[in-house]
């Protein structure tokens, strides 16, 4: 079944570069992806990084990551002919995903309303960086401005240096697996009514979603700045020194005295029971890093890992990108994988970041161009959808959102699979959270709020909308009360350590016996097979481990490293997890067969910087890490502004965005040979950046932003989560919400970052109060009565 989910379903590739990640994802799920390429093909295939084969031919690993496996289709959408060739196509697509500016493929012709004429069951998706409305919907952009804008790029780096940008492409990629998420929740939610939608992606507001930037301004008044590698709440938590180079080292209090205990001769001060306290040992950071880096400095990384991996405290390497890909977790996974492209031969790239019944879907090889031939035929889904659509369309339908009418029977703590049950919730889908109070509660129930488990704002952020189910895992009949629960839902997922489920009778197996056609997600930190699926894992040392610290830096920071100190792996798995589910049970809705899927957020990670494995794996060398800069135009980097930290970023990627930023500059710059052209901005970098910095450092940045705009130069402010809250694009679009909560009173909270223009998302907001809804999903799912439901209490198999 490996990587038919999307069997039977067309989409057309509209996209440039900031959406190819989107068709990506589907092609590699099943789906016949026809990427429509303009006349001379995408410029994508001629973006540095490349990679040079035997023969001599050259292969953009960046165009390669984003488009193996899918088809190539010359139109040229410029022309009469090229429209109706197009608008053709879509008669059998059941998706279209773009990424133009608002309004431009309308001005076409070609926009969602006039598609969805003649194919009422189609589904669109378009990718920009503000979305399809608001005041800033056509501001120039490119992925520096997006993660400028969007609150992410200001808390990334160094406090000390300026703002340091993720490698590759990360607003494009992460806006485009929000994307897939939106796309597939539309195909189930047509399977129902036959209608189609179109779904609006904003950059700003996906990204916008992390790292609580939003709700800690709004309701703390808290702006959330760089840190360096220090965890901004655990110590000893950041990059130490070792014999061969970096480990990072994630202690909490659960971990404490089983890292005292290994080293032996700690000073003696750290028994005292104050340092048991996460936020004690923060605040001594300084007191209490120095002697644990003299105490690492005596290990190699394999020896210090080993060593505090065998008592469950997360330390991993910070591997370089070739570390990464020779590990022999990954290698034992089958992770890199070897690709024949056509017209270039092997190279060795990442595959999905997940299995299906223990195996992983195939990497297509990249598409020659114009390589399509139109079939006679039209695909048996699109061909159902059209035929019915006109007439399901007007059938009554839920407000509930998409999803309505999915089951979700969940496992999730702390990040990753909450936020990913988040996104499934706010689709419409009933998703049933399991805790127990004698030994599984979420602990971001605790952030903040001492001993209630029910005043945790953090905890609401990433757990609204969902229902609390608790039920004691350790009476004997706990067990059975979950798998009659598990029999009327339509997927399990847990992210929890590789061994738990099983422990507690809810491996896949065990769950096949009481539902035969469900689909179990599983997403612990390195996955459920190989040598290292036993290590303790968090978010920031999942990051390491991929290799995605070691290229999140300014050029030359690699001893130590810094990266960034988002659990990035968290976000990225979580909308990864959204994406298996509603393809899983899509799949299931049609062909009646369940599956396991094995998701490893060290993959989910590493997938995300593919073009940089890829050219790791295949020349033998690391690639270095660039920060701000771009290999392939100048000016491109992160200027300093006026007042304290602040900061703008400014791109000229186009001759007439430069001439026009120069005239901006002044009459020197513009006349300057060191910068007549691409090339020359490219040779002469260092000094282009010095002269723009000393005309921001004495300017606004949002004065800087208005002028630069204004004359079509991509554009934006480092926000901060004040600016966020602030922003009139965010609000006008609905972004920023006011919750009234029963138990938390006013809190602001970013909305979710998907619109839909047909079907309806609920927003209940509700606190998941642990336990409110056991009795009422055991009547009203499982089908207990009332009897029932009170001997289970007084059992004790019910909290």
């Amino acid at each position: 079944m490996s990587g038919e989910f999307l069997k039977g379903f067309r989409a057309l590739d509209l996209t440039g570069l900031s959406g190819q990640l989107c068709g990506r994802m589907l092609a590699d799920l099943g789906m016949e992806v026809i990427k429509i390429e303009p006349p001379g093909g995408d410029p994508v295939r001629n973006l540095a990084p490349f990679i040079t084969a035997a023969n001599g031919a050259k292969l953009s690993t960046t165009f390669a990551h984003l488009n193996a496996g899918k088809h190539s289709k010359v139109i040229d959408l410029d022309s009469d002919a090229g429209r109706a060739a197009f608008r053709k196509l879509v008669e059998s697509a059941d998706v279209v995903i773009e990424s133009f500016q608002p309004g431009e493929l309308a001005a076409k012709g070609l926009g969602y309303n006039d598609l969805a004429k003649f194919n009422p069951g189609v589904v669109m998706a378009s990718i920009t960086c503000f979305g399809q409305t608001g005041p800033k919907k056509n501001l120039a952009y490119n992925d520096l401005v997006a993660l400028a804008e969007s609150g992410i790029l200001y808390v990334c780096g160094d406090p000390a240096t300026a703002p340091c940008k993720a490698p590759e492409s990360q607003a494009y990629y992460f806006a485009s697996l929000f994307a897939t998420a939106g796309v597939l929740a539309a195909l189930y939610r047509r399977e129902k009514t036959g209608q189609g939608d179109h779904i609006d992606t904003s950059m700003q507001e996906t990204l916008a979603t992390h790292e609580h930037i939003i709700r800690l301004w709004a309701n703390e008044k808290q702006i959330l700045k760089r840190a360096g590698s220090q965890h901004g709440s655990v110590a000893p938590a950041r990059i130490f020194p070792v014999k061969d180079g970096f480990v990072y080292l994630y202690v909490t209090r659960q971990h404490w005295k089983l890292f005292l205990s290994i080293w032996k001769d700690h000073p003696a001060t750290f028994d005292a029971v104050d340092w048991l306290n996460n936020v004690y040992r923060r605040d001594h950071a300084d007191e209490l890093n120095p002697a644990v880096e003299a105490y690492l400095s005596k290990f190699t990384m394999a020896e210090i890992t080993e060593l505090l991996q065998e008592k469950g405290i997360p330390c991993v390497p910070v591997n370089t990108p070739m570390g990464f890909a020779n590990d022999e977790h990954v290698q034992g996974r089958g992770f890199m994988t070897a690709v024949e492209h056509l017209g270039f031969g092997s190279a060795k790239q990442p595959g999905m970041p997940f299995m299906i019944d223990g195996s992983r879907p195939a990497v297509g090889t990249v598409p020659l161009l114009d390589s399509w031939q139109t079939p006679s035929y039209v695909s048996p889904v699109s061909r159902e959808r059209s035929v019915g659509a006109s007439a399901k369309a007007n059938a009554s339908t839920s407000a509930n959102g998409p999803l309505d009418g999915m089951r979700i029977v969940s496992f999730d703590h702390v990040l990753a699979g909450p936020y990913g049950t988040t996104i499934l919730a706010e689709l419409g889908a009933d998703v049933m959270k399991i805790e127990s109070s004698k030994g599984g509660m979420d602990p971001f129930r605790f952030f903040g709020t001492g001993e209630d488990p029910n005043l945790s704002p953090r905890f609401l952020e990433f757990n609204r909308n969902k229902r609390s189910f608790t039920v004691n895992l350790k009476h004997p009949k706990g067990q059975g009360v979950l798998h009659d629960l598990v029999a009327k839902a339509d997927a399990v997922l847990d992210n929890y350590s590789v061994d738990v489920v099983d422990r507690i009778g809810l491996g896949y197996k065990q769950l096949c016996a009481v539902k035969p056609d469900i689909v179990n997600l599983r997403m612990p930190g390195l996955g459920t097979t190989g040598p290292k699926r036993h290590f303790s894992t968090v978010g920031v040392n999942i990051t390491a481990f991929t290799g995605l610290t070691y290229m999140w830096n300014h050029p030359g920071v690699t001893n130590p490293p810094i990266g960034a100190q988002l659990v990035y792996p968290d976000y990225v798995s979580g909308v990864l997890c959204a994406i298996i589910i509603i393809s899983g049970v899509l799949h299931r809705d049609r062909q009646k067969k369940g599956a396991f899927i094995d998701l490893a957020q060290s993959e989910a990670t590493a997938f995300m910087i593919g073009a940089n494995l890829m050219e790791a794996a295949s020349s033998g060398k690391n690639p270095e890490p660039i920060g701000n800069i771009s290999l392939s135009v100048a000016p491109h980097g992160c200027y300093p502004c006026k007042g304290a930290d602040r900061w703008c970023a400014i791109v000229a990627e186009t001759e007439e965005q430069w001439s026009a930023l120069a005239a901006i500059l002044g009459a020197d710059i513009a006349a300057d040979d060191r910068f007549a052209t691409n090339a020359e901005r490219l040779r002469n970098r260092d000094a282009l950046d010095k002269l723009i910095s000393a005309w921001t450092r004495t300017r606004d940045a949002f004065t800087v932003r208005d002028q630069l705009q204004k004359a079509g130069i991509p554009c934006g402010v480092a926000q901060t989560g004040e600016d966020l809250v602030n922003d009139p694009q965010l609000k006008e679009r609905g972004f920023i919400v006011e919750v009234d909560n029963a138990r938390l009173g006013k809190v602001v909270l970013p909305n979710f970052p998907l619109h839909f223009t047909n079907a309806k998302l609920t927003r209940r907001w509700e606190f998941p109060v642990l336990g409110k809804d056991t009795e009422a999903v055991l009547r009203d799912v499982v089908g207990y009565d009332a009897a029932t439901i009170a001997a289970l209490k007084q059992d004790g198999a019910l909290e």
